[in-house]
């Protein structure tokens, strides 16, 4: 049996999730900077870091993406 590499699982499902958010919610293309989307993730991540949790829930996903725009308009 091989080992699940669980943080590739979670990137897995963490981009499938970020692939519906544009094209089924918003019906929008995603932003065409990669670096959106790799500071998006690399937000996700501190965030289940910080409390241990590394499953991916839709409404926790929707929360943390409105609190990511948030943190981009303080710039």
């Amino acid at each position: 049996m091989s080992a699940v590499d669980t943080r590739a699982e979670f990137m897995s499902e963490l981009d499938d999730w970020y692939a519906q958010l544009f094209a089924l919610r918003i019906n929008t293309k995603a932003p065409t900077n990669p670096r959106f989307k790799q500071k998006f993730f690399t937000f996700v991540e501190d965030r289940c870091a910080e409390v241990d949790d590394w499953k991916i829930q839709d409404k926790v996903l929707a929360d943390l993406f409105a609190e990511y725009l948030d943190y981009l308009a303080e710039w």
